[in-house]
């Protein structure tokens, strides 16, 4: 008998074993015990019970007196929880729902079930949200489970804005809500969130809570709040406005605020999450030898502080490998995809920097990547069939939530080496390389100048107004709901084989009125460092350029600056010389991050 034939024949003689005890359970038959919970009996087999849990083996086993007896009491457990945890030792379905997965984990808990009460834990894993946390936080802590508790709190800790406005947080204990409210790591951007909320609770049950009130409000850090919401606090409510240390306390901070312009106070999690530039991808080249450990690191610059940090590289934690374009998501996902391969994407989380793969499409590569609300598009690119290499202008759509992939209307026409931005919900394409028959082998097909428009809600493509010069190599970003395209290698007009150059032009389009204006010339002619991904990013109505190849007639020379443009004044400046560490970065994004979750810069970098 080979092994596949032994492995079935094995299955159907424990399921004929599991078939034939539920059998007996449900007529009764061969029955030795009746467990009793709430005044309900459930007539079952002390071998199964055995089986299953070791708190009922070591009762029926080591001579005690429910050895003999035909009812066991079990005490403090709910008929319900007996009966599922019944139905998972005869049937293997464990029914669990939001209402009585805590009921059912203590039961498990109580009969030494460790994976049934492994179960419980991962199904409220799953299943936490705002509106339960702060509960499954108190169970967790209850019965000393400490991964539940440790998922729990981190939950409780990075959507405190939400939870905060919760009736489930009113219910907490003094004590607890204390402990909460002197964390530093709360993400709330507003310390109105924490003052509000500590007058709610107290006005829950005010007779019992008032005398918590000044305590409370002594780690509510009233210099983080606006004046006026303060003045209006106190006025809205009798328990601040009666009571003169409450009103102490609002006059002090009041004052503290009028006097000074920064809060002498630390700031909480959420305060210090802000717009970063990352530059995400790299290879080692470039990095001196000192610097090894930053080998795998992507870099991240905060244009208002003027400061550097690093991140863990994607295409290092997923085997991603050449990291060719990325996307922001509206979740404030960050997305990045490689070529090469089947097209892989990763998907980072900006808290605590975690990394996984997201999803596989067709094999692909110079294809743009683009998002509206939380859905994927690949658009274009160039494909493989039957080994030669042909630009399509197929557009293919990933829905984050679903996971799952269909096709969307095609572009008007073939493009690799496009750029693609959103604007107001809309997808636009722009640039890159269209196949043409006519020209030599080592020059890439004719350029594009053309505009083309996607709106998701029609599943339409439109043609906009064209770009002054055919391109592609350039980098692309979005400032006040207006496009910018910057550098790349071109030519004026429509390209009809005239000689091709490094440009160093800014076009803005206004999508609203479909035209294309001149911006203000880059200090040099400037190449992105992928053929289709961006090196540039919008940070508060600033535009900056991080990093790229700067030459004319196509020579290339490695650029580790950072450029800002302010739009209003049109005039580029040079804010950072020798940050960049790498040689060259994949693709520039910009992400809402927090300092506190990246790595810090080497000390002879800050230096500089």
């Amino acid at each position: 008998m080979d092994r596949k034939a032994e492995e079935k024949r094995r299955q159907r003689h424990s399921l004929t074993l599991l078939e034939q005890v539920k059998r007996m359970k449900e007529s009764t038959e061969i029955v030795d015990v009746v467990l009793v919970a709430e005044g309900e009996k459930f007539p079952c087999h002390k071998v199964v019970l055995a089986a299953f849990s070791p708190y009922f083996r070591a009762m029926f086993t080591c001579g005690l007196v429910e050895c003999t007896q035909r009812e066991v009491v079990l005490y403090d457990i709910p008929a319900e929880s007996v009966s599922v945890i019944l139905d998972y030792m005869y049937s293997a379905d464990l029914l669990l729902t939001n209402q009585n997965v805590q009921t059912v984990a203590l039961a498990a808990y109580f009969m030494q079930m460790e994976d049934v009460f492994s179960v419980c834990q991962k199904y409220m894993m799953d299943h936490m949200d705002a509106s339960n946390c702060v509960g499954i936080y108190q169970f967790a802590n209850h019965i000393s489970a400490e991964d539940l508790s440790d998922q729990a709190r981190k939950y409780l800790y990075q959507h405190f804005a939400e939870v905060s406005l919760q009736e489930e947080i009113l219910e907490i204990e003094f004590q607890q809500l204390l402990t909460l409210i002197k964390s530093d790591d709360l993400n709330i951007s507003r310390e109105e969130s924490i003052l509000d909320l500590v007058i709610r609770w107290v006005k829950h049950s005010r007779k019992s809570r008032a005398e918590h009130l000044i305590e409370l409000l002594k780690q509510v850090r009233l210099v983080l709040v606006s004046p006026s919401f303060l003045v209006e606090a106190r006025k809205r409510n009798t328990m601040i406005l009666c009571n003169s240390e409450c009103n102490d306390l609002f006059e002090e901070a009041l004052k503290t605020i009028r006097l000074s312009s920064q809060p002498s106070l630390s700031l909480r999690y959420g305060m210090e999450t802000t717009d970063l530039l990352l530059c995400i991808g790299n290879n080692s080249l470039g990095i001196r030898s000192r610097h090894g450990s930053y080998a795998d690191a992507s870099f991240c610059y905060a244009p208002a502080t003027k400061k550097t940090y690093f991140i863990p590289s994607p295409k290092y934690g997923e085997g991603l490998g050449c990291v060719c374009t990325g996307v922001v998501t509206e979740n404030n996902d960050i997305i990045v995809a490689g070529e090469a391969s089947a097209v892989k994407m990763s998907r980072q989380k900006t808290r605590n920097i975690e990394i996984y793969s997201l999803c596989t499409t067709q094999l692909r590569e110079l294809y743009a990547l683009g998002t509206i609300h939380n859905d994927l598009y690949v658009i274009g690119g160039q494909m493989k069939v039957k080994n030669q290499y042909l630009v399509t202008n197929c557009v293919e759509k990933y829905s984050m939530e679903q996971g799952t992939w269909r096709s969307t209307a095609p572009l008007p026409v073939p493009l690799a080496c496009h750029g693609v931005v959103t604007v107001k919900n809309k997808l636009y394409v722009l640039g890159g390389w269209t196949p043409q028959m006519d020209l030599p082998d080592d020059e890439p097909d004719r350029l594009s100048n053309r505009t083309f428009r996607y709106d998701p809600a029609q599943d339409k493509w439109a043609e906009g107004a064209p770009m002054k010069y055919s391109k592609y190599r350039f980098s692309t970003a979005v400032v006040n709901s207006e496009i910018y395209v910057l550098g790349g290698i071109g030519c004026l007009g429509r390209d009809r084989g005239q000689t091709r150059k490094c440009l160093d032009a800014v076009e803005i389009y206004n999508p609203d009125g479909d035209f294309w204006r001149d911006g203000p010339l880059m200090p040099s002619p400037l190449l992105s460092l992928r053929t289709n991904s961006t090196s540039a990013g919008s940070v508060e109505g600033k535009l900056y350029l991080c990093g790229g190849f700067r030459g004319a007639a196509r020579h290339e020379v490695i650029t580790k600056e950072i450029l800002e443009l302010d739009t209003w004044e049109n005039q580029w400046n040079v804010v950072a010389i020798n940050v960049l560490m790498h040689d060259s970065y994949d693709v520039c994004l910009v992400a809402r991050l927090n300092p506190r979750d990246l790595i810090p810069p080497p000390p002879d970098l800050v230096d500089q």
